[in-house]
């Protein structure tokens, strides 16, 4: 007859060694991926530099992703790439000057950026819709 007791502590024991040896594999691919996915302590691989509230948990964002500065827009469930900055002369002249200035005034300042560049947008999309109505 089949003893319970030594069934069970085989299989608690066995359990025990897998969730064990789980533990060691991911402690060691942490410390060995850590510096691979993007975890520099120094500086950041994605930054946000400004955010400006356009709706309901709507808003639009300024993110430097190694160097390049992309417009992004985010909704509660979606992240849509809007554009890129390609006037950087500018643009880091906005950054260095918000960087001099507190960081209660960061916000307006980028914000101008934002601001300016959706002017252009639109002004480019409605361009390109009048060309297409017209044909």
């Amino acid at each position: 007859m089949i003893d319970v007791w030594e069934s069970l502590l085989r299989t608690v024991s066995a359990l025990a060694v897998v969730l064990v040896l789980m533990g060691i594999v991911a402690l060691v691919a942490r410390r060995l991926m850590g510096q691979r996915l993007g975890s520099t302590a120094e500086r950041p691989l994605v930054r946000v530099l400004a955010n400006s509230y356009i709706g309901p948990r709507k808003t639009i964002a300024l993110v430097s992703v190694a160097g390049e500065y992309l417009i992004v827009g985010t909704t509660a469930t979606d992240l849509v790439p809007l554009g890129r900055l390609s006037d950087s002369t500018e643009l880091r002249e906005l950054l260095t000057r918000s960087n001099d200035t507190p960081s209660t005034e960061t916000a307006p300042l980028m914000q101008g950026v934002l601001t300016s560049w959706l002017r252009r947008l639109s002004r480019d999309v409605a361009a390109q819709q009048k060309g297409i109505h017209d044909q």
